[in-house]
């Protein structure tokens, strides 16, 4: 860091609806799938599924899912960032730091303004992604640049965190810590998943990535950016601090469409292990630090509810990371040594 230089940090997240209605939600999801960077068929191909399939009806049918899980204070992913926020700046009074959702409020429009009036000279921009993917980090990223480009501040760009030790850490706390996760026959990491071509189009050599056996086992030239590799380390890495003889197996989970998505799928997994007589399992989801839809309706009240009836008896959500305080102390020495 610069001496006498004024640092702001745009912590990023994909965003989430304003209110938890049909308008809400179909107003949020026309932004997101908009983006070439989410659903990167050609752009005909996108405004049709998005504006002729997915905004008249999906909205309808997915309402009840935010319903299930909207907090007071309004979306958890907004609650959870906004405390994060709050407790960075707590622990660090001096740091300017600001939250910017790459589709919907509060927009990274409102985070440069806010770093405007702060006097900030330059922007770290973090997307809170640990493992890289050209759909959620490479829009954030994309995005910020763009706009903080015509507003003439300097920039920096974090691109992800996955290996980095205070993040495994905390990880293994929130793992160790739980209570489900003590009396679990499995532990089952649960990752956002992509489709295998996004997967793919980042590997140079055009034949490395899903294309080779165990090509997520070790570091290559050709995987240095690949999702499902930095997914793979993340586990491997946990298991290693861990240090137990518990069972465990990593699944991605939130597939749409029908292009062909990274596997194992979350929901095959489950049927696999009820049909193998396991009956208790404990969710970890190191590709979100803040809970959200995905976490605290799709694994806690669907998976749960599909796992039940496939045989199994219980299946618990390991929170998220959130405003935890070794998380934020780590965090902000993260950004610090990275400013």
């Amino acid at each position: 860091m610069n001496k006498g230089q004024t640092i702001g940090y745009l912590l990023m997240n994909i965003g989430t609806p304003s209110d938890p209605s049909i308008k809400g939600i179909r107003k949020f999801l026309k932004e997101f799938l908009s983006d070439p960077d989410v659903i990167d068929s050609n752009s005909i191909l996108r405004w049709a599924i998005v504006n002729l399939i997915v905004a008249p009806f999906r909205p309808k049918k997915i309402l009840h899912q935010y319903e299930s899980i909207w907090m007071k204070e309004g979306s958890p992913l907004i609650v959870y960032s906004e405390r994060f926020k709050s407790s960075l700046i707590n622990s660090n009074s001096g740091m300017n730091v600001e939250v910017g959702m790459r589709y919907g409020e509060p927009s990274i429009e409102d985070a440069l303004g806010k770093f405007k009036s702060q006097g900030v000279s330059k922007i770290i921009i973090c997307p809170m992604f640990p493992q890289y993917a050209q759909a959620t980090t490479g829009s954030c990223i994309s995005r910020a640049i763009e706009l903080i480009d015509n507003e003439g501040f300097e920039y920096s760009v974090l691109n992800h965190f996955y290996n980095e030790e205070f993040y495994i850490d905390c990880m293994v706390d929130s793992i160790k810590n739980n209570d489900s996760y003590k009396e679990c026959d499995l532990l089952l990491f649960s990752f956002h998943g992509l489709p295998e071509r996004q997967i793919k189009r980042l590997d140079t050599s055009g034949s490395y990535c899903i294309n080779t056996d165990n090509c997520c086992e070790q570091a290559s030239e050709f995987n240095e950016f690949c999702y499902r590799f930095h997914c793979s380390l993340t586990v491997q890495k946990i298991m290693e601090k861990l240090g137990t003889d518990k069972s465990y197996r990593m699944c991605f989970q939130s597939r749409f469409g029908m292009d062909k998505w990274i596997q194992p799928d979350i929901l095959t997994v489950l049927q696999d292990s009820a049909n193998n007589g396991v009956k208790n399992i404990a969710v970890s989801c190191p590709s979100f630090v803040a809970d959200c839809l995905e976490t605290l309706e799709e694994i806690a009240i669907r998976d749960k509810d599909a796992f039940i009836a496939m045989g199994g008896e219980k299946l618990d959500l390991i929170p998220s990371l959130n405003d935890s305080h070794d998380w934020v102390i780590g965090f902000s020495d993260y950004l610090y040594r990275n400013s």
